[in-house]
């Protein structure tokens, strides 16, 4: 390997500017890092880094490239050589390390196992009832119906919601439940709308499914256009998961991963030779894709804090605590959810500490009444203090601890260390209970939406608990989350048509995916595509709006309007009885 090797890296006059501590990651501590791994040094100067020194117990002393980790200050050594596994890699520099040992800290790498996986579940049988649309415009798309049991109140802001059936795809749909976009055949999840440097965007984790509750695949950004703009991978040798991908305002991002690790089980009865997932958050940069900030939940929370049996065999993972949610706390500290340890810890985002622990075996809180969740999910701070979870309050296995789950707002106060119920938990007005999944956003007018996980539903309740708006959707899969946002859709491809003879007229059939400022359709028609004139304007219906014809010419091409009258984008001429696809961007 590297024995041997100098590894020294000097830049600059060969002291750091600056004088105050340094965050590195994996962070002082950490038993499970990977062997590809990167190694963050918040805070430095690339320009002016000092010495850097980077010894594996078992590969000696490694050279490497320092490269800037972008947004965020520091710089990111890149061995030439990874890691061996099961070493101990020590870091030295100039400048003091927080958590670490003065001007060094270690880290310990792990062994992976690719043999191992969670035990197949038994699920109950599927009651779910599938149905999709089709539309004579688009024959490629298929979504899933959507049905508004309540409709929405005056209270509901009109935006859109944004929905993701896994195997179906991506869904934006309105109020009432009419379909605004569709991304057809994408493995997807946790599609929302967010900002990048000031725009907006929508954002999904994608990547193929597995039944054990994790995924590996990459996060996709997209612009208003739908065009995707950058794909994020996970850093370190890591593939990333379903669970988070959370831009922040300084170009980076909060993602989760799994990783199966080696380990010995013997003392809880478990084998010797055990595999444990590891829930492993990251922060990424945008632009360079570094890695800066990383944290484990192996070596931070006890495997003895799970709610789950320990395994016998060696060859079934063992989830402990299964990550599902990032948050940045108010004051730059990390917010994370563990399902499986019933609780929300608080983490030191320079030493990658637990500060509290929310619920759980060993809460740091004395829990109210009514404060104990169980299998949780999408734990937030609010901006006034509150931190919202959506407590499942029961899994595929086990008796629940409530009988339906609860979107529950808590008063959690850090000084007396106590916790209470800030509003009355929402139920369903069917108290669903969903083993899986879940989220609860609080929206900018006030309202609470809760998605219902594995129940596909979703439901929006003023803060009184009053239900708003009611709808569940008939997909061949739940959509992971639900959300509420603004978004103004702008595709570039041209509204899709088709046609049908229809004595002197004819049948018009006009759809834009994805298109959200169309206030009405107007039709053209003529006996070739140069000579066209109005024949009928009628107002946006539904995705697909039908539009019948009196007279027609031979001719037909549908221009789609803005509420001010304005021609937005006119779809390609077409022969009465045939039919034109989106195709490229037209005038």
């Amino acid at each position: 390997m590297l024995a041997g090797i100098v590894a020294l890296v000097i830049a600059g006059c060969g002291s750091s500017s600056g004088n105050g501590p340094i965050s590195a990651y994996p962070s002082p501590g950490t038993p499970t890092a990977s062997k590809d791994t990167r190694i963050s040094l918040v805070g430095l100067d690339l320009e002016d880094p000092g010495e850097i020194k980077v010894v594996g117990s078992k590969s000696g002393e490694h050279t490497g490239e320092l490269k800037p980790l972008g947004s965020v200050e520091g710089v990111s050594f890149v061995p030439d050589e990874p890691f061996e596994p099961q070493e101990t890699v020590t870091v030295t520099t100039d400048r003091e390390v927080n958590g670490g040992e003065g001007n060094s800290y270690s880290f310990q790498t792990a062994s992976f196992r690719t043999d191992a996986a969670l035990p197949p579940r038994v699920l109950p049988p599927e009651s779910r009832i599938i149905r999709h649309r089709s539309f004579r415009s688009r024959p490629d798309l298929k979504p899933p119906v959507v049905k508004i049991v309540k409709p929405a109140g005056n209270e509901v802001e009109d935006n859109y919601l944004f929905i993701s059936p896994k195997v179906d795809g991506p869904m934006i749909i309105r109020n009432d439940g009419r379909l605004v976009y569709f991304r057809p055949s994408t493995e997807a999840a946790d599609f929302r709308p967010q900002t990048m440097d000031g725009k907006p965007v929508v954002t999904w984790w994608q990547g193929p499914f597995n039944a054990g509750g994790y995924t590996e695949g990459t996060f996709v950004i997209a612009d208003e256009e739908y065009r995707v703009v950058k794909t994020v991978r996970a850093g370190n040798g890591y593939k990333g998961d379903l669970h988070e991908f959370k831009l922040t305002d300084r170009g980076t991002a909060y993602a989760t991963i799994y990783r199966t690790v080696k380990m010995d089980l013997s003392r809880w009865g478990g084998p010797k030779n055990g595999a444990v997932l590891d829930s492993v958050a990251q922060e990424i940069d945008l632009d360079t894709g570094k890695v800066v900030w990383e944290w484990h939940s192996i070596g931070n929370v006890g495997l003895n804090e799970t709610y789950i049996e320990f395994p016998h065999s060696p060859t079934e993972a063992f989830d402990y605590f299964h990550i599902n949610s990032i948050e940045e706390d108010h004051d730059g500290d990390i917010l994370i959810s563990g399902r499986n340890t019933f609780n929300v810890v608080k983490v030191d985002k320079d030493t990658g500490k637990v500060i509290w622990r929310l619920g759980g075996k060993k809460s740091d809180f004395e829990m109210g009444e009514g404060t104990d969740f169980s299998w949780q999910h999408d734990a937030l701070r609010q901006p006034d203090g509150t931190i919202t979870v959506y407590d499942n309050a029961g899994n595929y296995f086990g008796k629940p601890t409530y009988d339906h789950s609860r979107g529950l707002v808590l008063d959690v106060d850090e000084e007396n260390m106590t916790a209470e119920l800030a509003e009355e938990p929402y139920v369903h007005p069917d108290r669903l209970l969903a083993p899986s999944q879940g989220n609860m956003q609080l929206t900018e007018n006030g309202t609470r939406l809760v998605g219902w996980g594995s129940q596909p539903w979703f439901t929006e309740f003023t803060p009184d608990g009053e239900v708003l708006l009611n709808g569940t959707y008939y997909a061949r899969n739940s959509s992971y989350r639900t959300y509420r946002g603004d978004w103004t859709g702008k595709p570039t491809d041209r509204p899709a048509v088709a046609t049908k003879a229809a004595g002197d007229g004819a049948i018009v059939w006009v759809s834009w995916n994805g298109a959200t400022e169309v206030t009405a359709w107007r039709v053209l028609s003529g006996t070739d595509a140069k000579n066209l004139e109005e024949v009928a304007t009628v107002p946006l219906a539904d995705f697909e709006t039908r539009i019948d014809v009196d007279k027609a010419g031979e001719i037909i091409a549908v221009e789609a309007l803005d509420a001010d009258g304005e021609v937005l984008r006119r779809s390609a001429p077409v022969k009465v009885g045939e039919r034109a696809g989106p195709g490229p961007s037209g005038p």
